[in-house]
């Protein structure tokens, strides 16, 4: 997956936020976009999964699912109906049970959703509830998943279990935005996409690891204690 020559200025600004941007995902694998607030994160995930059109030669796929918030949810909507709202709609199936369900999904996911299938969303933390609709649009198959701080306000065990997620679908390409290193250090292979200065540095995780600049710096900078 292949961004060449990628430039885009928003309406009415005076100056490009980029010009002839070339990068390219590791694919598949994992990728993580990191950079200072303001430089143009979101709107880089917004161009590549088509959601503003920028010039330049866009290789990635079509079939992409960008999880970049969480949908609002009635409290007293319970987990299965969540479940039944993304899954059904996918699969086309307005009904299914629980048994079905464990057949389409990851062990991970179903691990996580069954305790709390009956659950309405009032009773679950801010953490679960971002969690419950991570997991269970990455059950929709799609080759390119961007997540946009998919981690924030999540405790760290949950945090593993949606990288448990992401591993158990290595065919995929993923993209995550991240200000915090312990994401990055919890895979063994990936590619870090320095975003900066309106430029793109791309380093692989040995070059990112042995890396003493302002890469490292930065991120490491953004560790919760």
């Amino acid at each position: 997956m292949q961004v060449t020559q990628l430039s885009y200025q928003f309406p009415k600004a005076k100056q490009a936020l980029f010009t002839d941007l070339n990068f390219q995902l590791q694919s598949p694998g994992v990728n993580f976009l990191i950079g200072q607030n303001g430089v143009g994160k979101t709107t880089l995930v917004d161009i590549i999964t088509g959601l503003r059109p920028a010039t330049g030669t866009i290789d990635c796929p079509q079939d992409a699912i960008y999880l970049n918030q969480q949908l609002p949810m009635l409290t007293s909507i319970r987990v299965c109906d969540v479940a039944k709202l993304v899954l059904g709609i996918e699969r086309g199936r307005l009904h299914f049970q629980l048994t079905e369900f464990e057949s389409w999904v990851d062990a991970p996911t179903y691990r996580f959703l069954k305790p709390i299938w009956e659950q309405h969303y009032g009773q679950l933390s801010g953490g679960q509830r971002k969690l419950v609709q991570l997991l269970l649009f990455m059950q929709v198959d799609r080759q390119l998943v961007v997540l946009d701080e998919p981690t924030a306000a999540v405790d760290r065990q949950n945090v593993q279990l949606l990288f448990e997620v992401m591993q158990a679908h290595p065919q995929r390409t993923y993209l995550m935005i991240t200000h915090d290193v312990r994401d990055i250090q919890a895979f063994d292979d990936y590619r870090v996409l320095w975003l900066h200065d309106r430029q793109m540095t791309t380093l692989t995780k040995g070059e990112f690891e042995r890396s003493d600049n302002q890469q490292w710096a930065f991120i490491t900078a953004f560790k919760a204690e």
